[in-house]
């Protein structure tokens, strides 16, 4: 399993009071629109919730739509908001077979022409930034501006951790009923979470664990052997690349410079416009654990990149 970093010092907050998640859950399912559609590989359900250009949100690797919910509030004011779990998460078939990024990327396409609109702007997390990164490479123009937060381009998965998603392919039961689980989230996570709100991170361990284990182990195949360096020849031999924003969490720095990961390096160098920030304090899980911060860099890079106009709205608590 991957070590992840620790903060170093408590990072100065310029969150407003939050309010409690469980009400702007609720509130968001009273107001987003609840779909469903068949995608090339299966079905995909998601919700679509505010007015503007189309704001599509990418998952991590466990976890659903859910995760991003908080982000997506403070969006709404401003954009439409799209998110979805994938096929991959949907499935009713039984298949043990691992799927590709490829696959993901089809299910993105789907959800664009159906819910997208024409000016998509794609925020990936994670797995989502893989995703949205080889979809970028495939946008011939569908993409107005792409945000990838912990962005990824190439990944390998240990023999031990290749072993254990090929064993969690065959088994029943969810990601819950793995001895260990709960401990291993919590140390993963914790150190990135509201310390004033530890319902937060009991909503995030729930909303994982309830993952099926064979639909955990089949997406996090996805990441063995993930190579997307011919995504970034596509963009570099492209004429016309639109604004990128890399986001860097805390979680992921590096010791001696924080915006130089593998990943961000190598986008750099073929997308020399792409910008790279960083959120300090925060962990793999930005758009929950600090929605206000990150809302905030992403509406500021998307109006100075003129995919928005400036909005005077203000936003609305998380």
């Amino acid at each position: 399993m991957t070590n992840m970093a620790l903060p170093i010092d408590p990072a100065p907050s310029d969150c407003p009071t939050p309010l409690s998640w469980q009400q702007v859950l609720a509130a968001f399912d009273e107001e987003a629109d609840q779909w469903e559609i068949n995608g090339i590989h299966g079905p995909i359900r998601g919700r679509s919730i505010g007015h503007g250009p189309s704001l599509v949100f990418l998952n991590p690797l466990l976890g659903n739509w859910r995760l991003m919910a908080l982000a997506a509030w403070l969006f709404r004011d401003q954009f439409r908001c799209v998110l979805y779990d994938d096929s991959s998460l949907v499935t009713r078939s039984a298949t043990i077979v691992p799927g590709s990024i490829e696959d993901l990327v089809e299910d993105f396409w789907c959800v664009c022409e159906q819910h997208g609109g024409p000016d998509v702007t794609a925020l990936g997390t994670g797995l989502g930034s893989a995703v949205g990164l080889a979809a970028l490479a495939d946008s011939g123009g569908r993409i107005a501006a792409a945000v990838l937060q912990g962005p990824l381009v190439g990944t390998r998965l240990t023999t031990a951790e290749r072993w254990l998603a090929r064993l969690g392919s065959h088994l029943p039961g969810r990601l819950a009923h793995v001895p260990g689980f709960r401990s291993l989230m919590v140390h993963n996570h914790q150190p990135w979470f509201p310390p004033y709100d530890e319902s937060r991170l009991a909503f995030a361990i729930d909303a994982t664990g309830g993952l099926p284990l064979r639909v955990a182990s089949r997406r996090a195949r996805r990441l063995d052997g993930l190579d997307l360096s011919g995504c970034l020849d596509q963009l570099a031999a492209s004429e016309s690349v639109p604004p990128v924003l890399l986001i860097v969490p805390e979680s992921l720095y590096d010791d001696q410079e924080p915006i130089q990961t593998p990943a961000t390096t190598a986008i750099a160098k073929t997308v020399p416009a792409v910008r790279v920030e960083t959120l300090a304090g925060c962990g793999p899980l930005g758009c929950l654990t600090h929605p206000h911060r990150l809302t905030k860099l992403v509406r500021t890079f998307l109006e100075e990149s003129r995919v928005v106009t400036p909005s005077s709205l203000p936003a609305s608590g998380a």
